[in-house]
């Protein structure tokens, strides 16, 4: 009975809940607003906010070719709001009039001073790192050669010069004096080493840096123990130095990867500029020298570090030394070029390349002048050992054979040219 009764009590409750529920709906139906007509034009959609707002060029009023008033019913006039641009502005329109306008437009806007002060100096950085790059890619060194083009290093450096004045220059122009004298000038580029190339001179305007800083402290510690040794009454050590390159390679070894690292030993180091005396007279391509230098830079280095150079080896280690390094060049080399190689080295032959540099001959007649070189020298010692001339006799003969030898390279050398033009 009991039961009863309590499940009469909550069956009343929930009637009596879904009765003021009901009652709720109705008299919140009564009271809306009701909806009266207007003459106020719909609102135009928001345009999509850009992560950096484009502005500085004029945009086309949103009622542009309507009949919409430029009032709302209450009479207020619309303030116009800041102009949008389609136009993406970065470091390539620096030089355009719109750029001045970007600028404006953000100061418009309320973009703190400081963020478009780092949008500027990030467009101006970029566009004179580009500069820079092309300008070391086109003027790259013939590093493979045994005279390189020294200007381009004055050239660079001038070039250099030129494009941070005018970076300095963008900068107060856009900044004013004041920021220009809180700006940290780029003038290190090219100032110790000229890297240039598709590699090097791609390298990121810090990595350029921190190279150009490894290559002062080489050059310093260079110095101080060259005359360090010269103070103390002693030649210089060439372990020591050795030593020391290597403690550039090092250095270098922590900011260029295995590609840059090479393009840079190709160019500047020691063993390089060894080598192309080695091949002044093969007169070697690009590939050439490098496949070359790859092959023996590791001996020789290693050989240095040890030892400091060939004059500290026994003959027996110099002659194990040798064939080590001639049969890396070969493999290099092949077996063909390795033939003309080994005639470069002959003494003779670098004085027949001697002969036609100074008559400004073309490279074919260095073997024509080497091999009438080899003959005339048999004749020479004929001469000297010849024991039936007297000294007078001799001096004779051998200044016969000298001013021959001086008339057959000068008709070689205005065949080789009349055969040119």
């Amino acid at each position: 009975m009991r039961d009863k009764q309590l499940w009469q009590l909550f069956l009343a409750l929930n009637v009596a809940l879904g009765g003021c529920f009901v009652i709720y709906l109705v008299v919140s139906a009564n009271s809306h607003p009701k909806v009266v007509a207007t003459n106020f034009q719909p609102a135009p959609k928001p345009a999509a906010k850009p992560a950096v707002p484009n502005l500085g060029a004029p945009a086309v009023p949103s009622n542009a070719g309507t009949n919409v008033p430029a009032t709302v019913a209450s009479g207020v006039a619309v303030e116009p709001g800041p102009v949008l641009s389609r136009t993406n502005f970065n470091w390539e329109n620096l030089e355009s009039p719109g750029y001045s306008n970007y600028l404006s437009s953000l100061r418009t806007i309320g973009c703190p001073e400081d963020k478009i002060r780092y949008i500027l100096l990030a467009d101006i950085n970029e566009m004179f790192a580009r500069k820079r790059r092309e300008e070391a890619k086109a003027r790259d060194m013939q590093w493979w050669k045994a005279e390189p083009d020294i200007m381009i290093a004055n050239v660079l450096q001038q070039r250099g010069r030129q494009f941070e004045e005018e970076r300095r220059s963008m900068i107060e122009r856009f900044l004013g004096t004041d920021a220009l004298e809180n700006e940290k000038s780029e003038a290190m580029l090219w100032s110790n080493v000229q890297l240039t190339g598709e590699v090097l001179g791609g390298l990121p305007p810090e990595v350029h840096s921190t190279v150009q800083e490894i290559c002062a402290r080489s050059i310093d510690r260079h110095n101080g123990a060259f005359w360090s040794r010269v103070n103390e009454g002693g030649g210089v050590n060439p372990v020591e130095m050795a030593r020391l390159r290597e403690a550039t390679r090092t250095d270098l070894r922590r900011i260029l990867n295995a590609e840059q690292l090479e393009e840079f030993l190709l160019r500047y180091s020691h063993n390089s500029h060894q080598l192309r005396n080695t091949l002044r007279g093969l007169d070697p391509t690009p590939e050439e020298f490098r496949k070359v230098f790859r092959a023996i830079d590791p001996i020789d280095h290693q050989v240095q570090i040890e030892y400091g150079g060939l004059e500290a080896l026994s003959q027996q280690q110099r002659d194990r030394y040798e064939r080590q390094r001639d049969a890396a060049i070969r493999d290099a080399l092949g077996p063909t070029r390795f033939k003309e190689y080994t005639v470069t080295k002959d003494p003779l032959y670098r004085q027949a390349q001697e002969m036609a540099r100074q008559y400004n001959a073309p490279p074919k007649v260095i073997l024509p002048i080497y091999e009438m070189n080899k003959r005339n020298e048999e004749r020479r010692q004929s001469i000297m050992t010849n024991a039936t001339m007297t000294a007078q006799q001799k001096a004779q003969e051998i200044q016969l054979l000298n001013q021959d030898q001086a008339k057959a390279v000068q008709l070689l050398v205005t065949g080789a040219g009349s055969t040119q033009q």
